[in-house]
């Protein structure tokens, strides 16, 4: 049996301490990277669920004709009258560019609209926007400059990502069939809009 001296003994006991300390922390590490890993895949198997959650909820809880009539109708005012805004305060030529197809586009659909409605018993589109909708636009209104330009551009990137969603639903889910058909026709209007402002 060999004998150590007391340095040697001392030396062994801090390498054999720093060697368990070392795994322990590399056992902690994977562990960690583990955890991580399956927190992560947790919540993406979450957001999945509630995607597909959402998708059902659609299916079995459509827009009635009426809620599908006056989220329409609001989606259509404030569009155009944001869009009729940054024509006269805008000096940004894409914005306006924009802003000036955004009235046509969306003045020719008010008019599809409104045939539509016509032709559906017990609807009424609203004569105003709601008081949501309209704070925005007037919250527009107090803006100037490039903060008017991109205070529009990020509204009309909500109002048309919204939009998108409600027509495309109503077309697959909705419970009167000439909403339906507006819905589908007028969804990629809606959906080429929404790129356009993407970009921008």
């Amino acid at each position: 049996m060999v004998k150590m001296g007391k340095t040697q003994f001392a030396a062994a006991s801090v390498l054999s301490v720093l060697l368990l300390g070392g795994l322990s922390a590399c056992n902690k590490t994977q562990q960690t990277e583990a955890s991580d890993t399956t927190q992560s895949l947790a919540a993406d198997a979450g957001s999945a669920m509630s995607q597909a959650g959402s998708a059902v909820s659609d299916a079995v809880n459509p827009d009635t004709p009426q809620d599908f009539v006056t989220k329409a109708a609001n989606a259509n005012a404030l569009e155009i009258e944001s869009s009729k805004l940054a024509l006269k305060t805008s000096k940004n030529k894409d914005v306006l560019a924009f802003a000036k197809k955004m009235v046509a586009d969306h003045t020719k659909a008010g008019t599809a609209f409104k045939t539509a409605v016509a032709k559906v018993k017990d609807v009424t589109a609203p004569a105003a926007l709601d008081d949501a909708d309209q704070k925005k636009v007037d919250d527009l209104k107090t803006k100037t400059g490039d903060d008017f330009d991109k205070a529009y551009i990020s509204l009309q990137k909500d109002a048309h990502s919204d939009a998108v969603s409600l027509f495309g639903n109503y077309a697959k889910n909705g419970t009167d069939e000439t909403l339906k058909a507006f819905a589908a026709d007028t969804l990629p209007t809606l959906q080429s809009h929404k790129d356009m402002i993407d970009k921008m």
